[in-house]
């Protein structure tokens, strides 16, 4: 039963991270909410393990559930089109068509039901596992490593540049271990995994699968009238190169057009002077009179659309930083201009403030280009990945790298006016003084820092009106204010119900079941979690190894403290939360920023004192529970529950911020306290 435990638990951790790469790569809204992905997975596994040993197994059912996920989000994909109504929040899946529109909550309450429902038989096996390891503490050390395991595998195949049909792979054959002395089950369970790695892969064999999202290839065709538009038609990875003699071509990322890499040389423009508009575009940070370039940093490089800019007027020295290393390197191959060849170029695969806060270099120009990537920066945050390079904190690092003349030129697809207003009063916070912004009413293009004198003839001035500036505090460029939209009032009010049902039925209605304990236990620590995640996403950047690299160590500071508890005969518990309490309000009151001006060993070692303290401790008063409790399987599954409810709770920080977040933690310890030595006449036996 330990094999089967830690099996189990290798399986459920690898299909959640999985789920959370494959499912948004086909419901596009769902790149904007992972973490509802991961908040599904936490309450099927809760339901699984509150039904362990009252109903018959539902494991050998898992394939096919997977299966229907798959063909659902496929159908999806095809014929049903997601978008906000409202006007608070800046996303939609503007130029698809499809015969289906669902608004974001009837979406992700269809994805939400649906993710719980997979995972909940791998939750069973769990709980079962759990139930009949001796002592309790035991069997979960035994599925924290199983976790810790299927990070790492995840991980291992993401670096490797594995595609889905590998982790579905992967995930088919850890569920044949569990019917592996069951023919049937096992010839069935075979063949519906192998539909189901068939159908992913017809699904996504045209495209190149980066650590971050499903990429496409259009080539651009030239009309009858001269004008250049994206073709239908996909280019295959495999000959992604011959498009290195072509005009040019477009990548969308999860079906949306993300940008085009064009030749813009000037035999190129002469011969189609349908480009002149695209030129000036890309020449308009170089147009000052008298300016020279001769450092250049280019921040959410691509294809190599702006480096090739920089290299036309003159750079001598070109750094390129981009995030996806699978758009560099369809930059490198495929660029017309072949600007990532120029030996004056040197690419970065890296997060802008990670690539910020370790340069040495100043500069004469810092170019940011579209950096919009389409997704949040990993499951246990509801901030984008791009989120970060667009506060006023950024543009204040930005500025200390420039020159004494230099400039920070920030283009952006903005297409809404609050969002023009914000960058406006954003960079005029972080440069003391206003930027001049060329075209100011359409797509605009922002000048700021010193050297914007030499192009501006006549100070600018435009009425723009009070807005919220973002901040590493408060990351959401794209919500209109400190407030909960519409949208995700009512997409999380759908979950709260979905998982509120799911829980009556699987405890046959007797709620008083939920250990008050663990349950409060869960919650908080997922807001500790998410702050935690956050921050090294600021401190060391927003990359998936970053954040793969996070996960692990936070199973592993989980596992140390549940090892030191399983080797001492208990703990004052008293003790254990003063120090929690003061782990969680040393973090709240430290100057997380002053960190970003230390070196990077320095700043390391600092941060994981800092954020691993609270974890520790969290983890050390969970693993004293355990160890005394009689029921594992129900305290797991509370524990479960109330991460669910602490997902939910993470979306206050739209509106107060993630520092905030810690003081609800706090509460919500609080109450675990008193539920432990206070507990409801059938929540004793499970807390002990």
């Amino acid at each position: 039963m330990q094999t089967d435990l830690f099996v189990a638990s290798f399986v459920a951790l690898f299909m959640e991270m999985m789920l959370i790469r494959w499912v948004p790569s086909y419901e596009r809204m769902l790149a904007y909410f992972t973490n509802f992905v991961l908040i599904a997975a936490f309450l099927g596994l809760g339901l699984g393990a509150m039904l362990a040993g009252r109903r018959r197994s539902w494991l050998q059912w898992q394939p096919l559930l997977i299966l229907c996920l798959v063909s659902i989000a496929i159908v999806f994909n095809q014929y049903v089109k997601t978008g906000a109504v409202q006007g608070d929040t800046h996303y939609s899946e503007f130029k698809r068509q499809a015969p289906v529109f669902l608004t974001v909550d009837e979406c992700l309450g269809v994805f939400f039901f649906l993710v719980a429902m997979v995972f909940a038989p791998i939750g069973q096996r769990i709980g079962e596992g759990l139930k009949s390891v001796s002592p309790p503490l035991k069997g979960y050390i035994i599925n924290i490593l199983g976790s810790l395991v299927g990070v790492i595998a995840f991980t291992g195949m993401s670096w490797l540049g594995s595609g889905p049909w590998w982790w579905f792979s992967v995930a088919m054959l850890g569920l044949l271990w569990f019917v592996r002395h069951n023919k049937r089950w096992l010839t069935l369970n075979g063949v519906i995994g192998a539909i189901t790695i068939l159908a992913v892969w017809l699904a996504g064999d045209m495209y190149l699968w980066t650590p971050y999202s499903k990429v496409a290839v259009h080539p651009l065709v030239e009309t009858g009238n001269g004008k250049l538009v994206v073709a239908d038609a996909l280019v295959r990875p495999r000959d992604i190169h011959a498009l290195r003699q072509s005009i040019g071509f477009a990548v969308a990322v999860n079906d949306d057009i993300f940008q085009q890499a064009t030749d813009l040389s000037a035999p190129c423009v002469q011969t189609h002077p349908s480009l002149t508009g695209i030129l000036h575009h890309y020449d308009l940070p170089y147009s000052a009179p008298g300016s020279s370039f001769n450092d250049v940093l280019v921040v959410g490089a691509g294809t190599g659309n702006d480096v090739a800019a920089a290299l036309r007027h003159g750079a001598q020295h070109v750094d390129a930083v981009e995030i996806d290393p699978g758009i560099l390197r369809i930059g490198r191959i495929a660029h017309p201009e072949q600007p990532y060849s120029d030996p004056r170029v040197h690419a970065f695969v890296d997060d802008a403030r990670s690539f910020f806060s370790r340069t040495g270099r100043k500069y004469d120009l810092i170019v940011l280009g579209w950096l919009d990537a389409h997704r949040l920066l990993s499951s246990m945050s509801s901030v984008r990945l791009d989120s970060f390079v667009y506060t006023v904190e950024s543009f204040q690092e930005a500025r200390r790298l420039l020159k004494q003349d230099g400039t920070v030129v920030v283009q952006h697809g903005l297409g809404n006016s609050y969002l023009n207003w914000r960058m406006y009063q954003m960079l005029t916070e972080a440069f003391g003084a206003e930027p001049y912004a060329q075209d100011p009413m359409g797509q605009p293009t922002f000048f700021a820092g010193p050297g914007m004198k030499k192009l501006v003839k006549a100070p600018q001035t435009l009425d723009v009106p009070p807005v919220d500036s973002a901040t590493d505090d408060w990351p959401f460029f794209y919500l209109a204010g400190r407030k909960m939209p519409l949208e995700y009032r009512l997409a999380l009010e759908t979950m709260a119900l979905i998982a509120l049902v799911c829980l009556l039925w699987a405890s046959q209605g007797k709620m008083q079941t939920v250990s008050g304990h663990f349950f409060f236990l869960g919650a908080a620590f997922l807001l500790i979690e998410t702050v935690s995640v956050t921050r090294f996403a600021l401190l060391f950047g927003s990359t998936w190894m970053v954040n793969s690299v996070v996960f692990s160590a936070i199973l592993l500071v989980v596992v140390l403290a549940n090892l030191w508890m399983d080797r001492i005969p208990s703990f004052n518990v008293h003790l254990l939360y003063v120090l929690l309490v003061a782990a969680v309000v040393v973090n709240f009151v430290f100057p997380i920023h002053t960190l970003l001006r230390v070196g990077l060993t320095a700043r390391l070692v600092a941060a994981m004192i800092l954020m691993a303290a609270p974890i520790f401790f969290a983890a050390f008063i969970f693993a004293r529970s355990y160890k005394q409790t009689p029921d594992p399987d129900l305290a797991f599954a509370s524990n479960l529950f109330g991460a669910v409810i602490g997902g939910l709770l993470e979306y206050s920080s739209l509106v107060v911020g993630f520092r905030t977040l810690l003081p609800i933690a706090l509460v919500l310890y609080a109450l675990s306290y008193v539920a432990l030595f206070f507990p409801s006449r059938k929540a004793t036996a499970v807390c002990g």
